[in-house]
């Protein structure tokens, strides 16, 4: 028996649940294990408080471990549900890799946020999160909106990935 995967197939932005609904429902379940929507957690301050809604991480992106990935697309080619998904990706390990760093070994977790520390320069002098592992990839850093951005290969391009943050005074709500 092969090896299951994971790969990655294309849906319309914004319908990535509805997509996932739909492959769970219509596809044969011995063709794939897992179906996940990437999501991470966002940070926004409002009326002084901060709040930390959930959001898709790669928006019109669908991940999926098979071990049938030729079975799987040719029954996806074959579902009128399905025309968003031309094709069945994999993976590459290095994506995976930062994949499973950001969201567990079985993609399951939302990309959490990071606690920073500044100094009185507003440098970052401690990192307690995700974002400790990429502090030298931040291309810029928006303390007011409490976000990282920072750019990383994946995909076989250079991304730009939203990490959320909290300050070490910030008061949990």
């Amino acid at each position: 028996m092969p090896m299951e995967q994971w790969y990655v197939l294309k849906t319309f932005p914004g319908r990535e649940e509805k997509a996932a609904d739909l492959l769970k429902r219509n596809i044969t379940p011995a063709l794939w294990e897992q179906c996940r929507v990437l999501k991470k957690v966002k940070v926004f301050r409002s009326g002084g408080a901060l709040h930390f809604p959930e959001e898709v991480l790669f928006p019109g992106y669908l991940f999926i471990r098979t071990a049938c990935p030729k079975s799987l697309e040719k029954e996806l080619k074959r579902s009128r549900d399905f025309p968003q998904f031309p094709s069945v990706t994999p993976v590459e390990p290095a994506d995976l890799t930062f994949l499973k760093d950001v969201c567990g070994e079985a993609l399951e977790q939302p990309m959490g946020i990071t606690r920073l520390t500044l100094d009185r320069e507003k440098q970052i002098i401690r990192a307690e999160g995700i974002l400790s592992g990429y502090l030298d990839r931040i291309i810029k850093l928006n303390l007011h909106r409490r976000f990282a951005l920072v750019e990383t290969a994946l995909f076989n391009r250079i991304q730009p990935i939203l990490f959320g943050v909290t300050l070490e005074q910030d008061v949990p709500t």
